[in-house]
């Protein structure tokens, strides 16, 4: 009988960050895989089940948001983060 392994927590995030940084989700787990190996079938369900939940804007206008950026070094490449927060409910409208 064949055991399920689950993912350490710290890699699930490293390719949901990679992934969400802007590679495609083959780039992610070939950059993943150097260290744990899992392949983009792994990184697309993580995707699925920890994606951020968006805001609905279709039942009310959002009048205020936050843009931060930041720039992160991904193996020797600088990639840029971006993420828009509404500060009332304190919710991810886009990652970018």
């Amino acid at each position: 009988m064949n055991t399920r392994n689950r993912t350490p927590s710290r890699y699930v995030y490293y390719g949901l960050h990679l992934y969400f940084s802007g590679l495609s989700l083959r780039k992610a787990s070939e950059r993943l895989s150097q260290i744990y190996k899992r392949n983009h079938v792994s990184i697309w369900n993580w995707i699925q089940k920890y994606k951020p939940q968006l805001v609905k804007t279709k039942q009310r206008r959002i009048a205020e948001f936050i843009v931060d950026e930041t720039l992160l070094k991904v193996g020797s490449e600088y990639i840029w983060l971006w993420i828009a927060i509404e500060p009332e409910n304190k919710q991810i409208l886009a990652l970018f």
